[in-house]
C-alpha cells in the first residue's frame, strides 16, 4: 500500500499518447459501462458504452456494446504498462498471483458497472484499480475517489465504497490527491484520444496477454471476469 505522503510519480500526456498510439481495433458487440465524451470527461454519462468489441478469442457476444483493443507491438505495450503503474490506485492481489499478470482498472467509484466488477474480481483476479472521475457530478465524485487515495487502507475503502458499504463522500480532497485524480484523468482521455474507434467507458481494463501483448476491454457484464483471466492467461 502506498501512503499519501509516497513519492510523487511523473509522466507526460506526449508519453501516454505516443505509448498508446498503435492501438490496433476490432469491431464487435459486447458489455456494458457507463461512457463520458473524450474530451469531456466530467460530463454525464451517455448510457450504455456503444461501438467496438470483444475479440474471438474472449468468446464473447451479447445484445449490449461495449469495446475490445490490441496493442500488439510488445514494446508498446511494455511502455503503455509502465506508464499506467505510475498513476495513483489501489492494488489488489490475490495471493499466489504474478507481478507480470496484473489488470490496471479505470473506474469510477459511482459507476454500477464498475461495483459489478469489482465484485465479481475481487480476491480472483490480480489487478490495480485507478479512479478517474467521470460520470455525473464531478465534485461529489472527487470527493469519494480522493478519500479512497488518501486512506491509511487503499484496499479496505475501495471495497468499502465498491461493494456499497460507505455512502459517504469523504471531506474536502486535498490538493494533492486532486492533483493525483487529474493525472489518472488526463491518461485515461489519452487512452481514447489515440484510439478514436473505442468511445469512453468505465471500467477500462487493460490486460497482459502471456505473448506481450496488451488487451484494452471497456465495459463490463456478468461473466467478463472468466474472459479476463482468459486473456490474461492465454488459456
Amino acid at each position: 500500500m502506498q501512503s499519501a505522503t509516497s513519492e510523487k510519480k511523473t509522466y507526460s500526456e506526449e508519453d501516454v499518447r505516443q505509448a498508446l498510439a498503435a492501438l490496433g481495433v476490432a469491431t464487435g458487440t459486447g458489455g456494458q459501462g457507463g461512457t463520458a465524451p473524450t474530451g469531456q470527461a466530467g460530463a454525464a454519462p451517455t448510457g450504455p458504452a456503444a461501438g467496438a468489441a470483444r475479440e474471438q478469442s474472449a468468446g464473447q457476444a451479447g445484445s449490449q456494446s461495449a469495446a475490445f483493443a490490441t496493442i500488439e507491438d510488445p514494446k508498446v505495450a511494455r511502455q503503455v504498462v509502465e506508464t499506467l503503474g505510475k498513476l495513483e490506485g489501489v492494488t489488489d492481489i490475490p495471493e499466489g498471483a504474478t507481478a507480470d499478470r496484473v489488470a490496471t482498472i479505470f473506474f469510477d467509484p459511482r459507476c454500477p458497472y464498475c461495483h459489478a466488477a469489482f465484485k465479481a474480481m475481487h480476491g480472483k483476479v490480480a489487478a490495480r484499480w485507478v479512479p478517474v472521475v467521470v460520470l455525473g457530478e464531478l465534485e461529489a465524485g472527487k470527493r469519494m475517489a480522493a478519500a479512497i487515495l488518501a486512506a491509511p487502507d487503499r484496499l479496505a475503502a475501495l471495497r468499502s465504497t465498491l461493494e456499497g458499504k460507505s455512502q459517504g463522500e469523504g471531506g474536502e480532497p486535498a490538493a494533492e490527491m486532486l492533483a493525483k485524480l487529474d493525472e489518472n484523468r488526463v491518461a485515461f482521455a489519452s487512452v481514447f484520444a489515440a484510439s478514436p474507434s473505442l468511445r469512453p467507458g468505465v471500467p477500462t481494463m487493460f490486460v497482459p496477454r502471456p505473448d506481450g501483448r496488451l488487451a484494452i476491454m471497456v465495459g463490463y457484464e456478468a461473466g467478463d471476469e472468466l474472459k479476463l483471466k482468459s486473456v490474461m492467461t492465454g488459456s
